[in-house]
């Protein structure tokens, strides 16, 4: 697995600290199966989830690839005063735990909310959190799959989806796709007929088909739920 990682050199925005991040080569990486939420799972022995999130080990400051450099002076200050002396100075340089990958990610969604950064942005990375926690079967995906779908719901009505690297088809499917896995078959319903309706969904064609099946599978859920109450 090693080979698969290499170092970035990355310059910390908020302390102007120089250190190193892992990434993963991706050109090695061979998939084993794409899942219904968009979830990669490969082959290889290495998960890319673990290294999204680049964290500065000298003040804390944690966020996408994307979004690292994207803070102007005064969030810089709003940052430095609610971390601040509360960063215990850590590295994130190495070769990931499962639970420092999780640590980052809770530090990036911190972050985020102090910032007061999109819900599309937020969500991508509750989303991949909940995919982490999947992987060790644990019931904390649950409680980040239903922070996820707040988060785009409330993207859908109240943001320009497209600034997010999201498209909107995209979104509208996994608000289907997310209120099924938790459980909310009728909501799905109406978010499949959405991602049907759509003006896009003709250049999305595996979208088109997943939302199809999907749609039926929902209804055949929200049917049984009825009966069983």
């Amino acid at each position: 697995m090693e080979n698969l990682l290499y170092d970035k050199d990355c310059n910390c925005p908020v302390c102007k600290n120089k250190f190193k991040t892992k990434k993963v080569r991706t050109r090695p990486l061979r998939i084993k199966k794409r899942e219904d939420d968009f979830n990669v799972i490969y082959k290889n022995d290495i998960n890319p989830l673990y290294y999204y999130i680049f964290v500065c080990p000298k003040c804390g400051y944690s966020a996408t690839e994307k979004e690292f450099q994207n803070i102007n002076k005064e969030q810089v200050n709003i940052l430095k005063k609610a971390i601040g002396s509360k960063w215990n100075e850590r590295s994130f340089g190495n070769k990931r735990t499962f639970h420092e990958a999780e640590e980052s990610y809770k530090m990036a969604l911190l972050v985020a909310q102090i910032l007061n950064k999109s819900k599309t942005y937020k969500g991508g990375i509750s989303l991949r959190l909940a995919w982490l926690y999947r992987e060790i079967n644990s019931s904390k995906e649950q409680e980040f799959l239903k922070h996820t779908l707040e988060c785009f719901e409330d993207a859908y009505e109240k943001e320009r989806v497209e600034e997010s690297g999201l498209d909107e088809v995209s979104l509208v499917y996994l608000n289907g796709e997310l209120n099924r896995k938790i459980g909310k078959y009728q909501e799905a319903i109406q978010w499949y007929g959405i991602t049907l309706e759509h003006p896009d969904i003709k250049n999305k064609r595996q979208i088109q088909l997943k939302a199809r099946e999907h749609w039926r599978l929902a209804k055949e859920q929200y049917n049984s739920q009825k009966v069983a109450y």
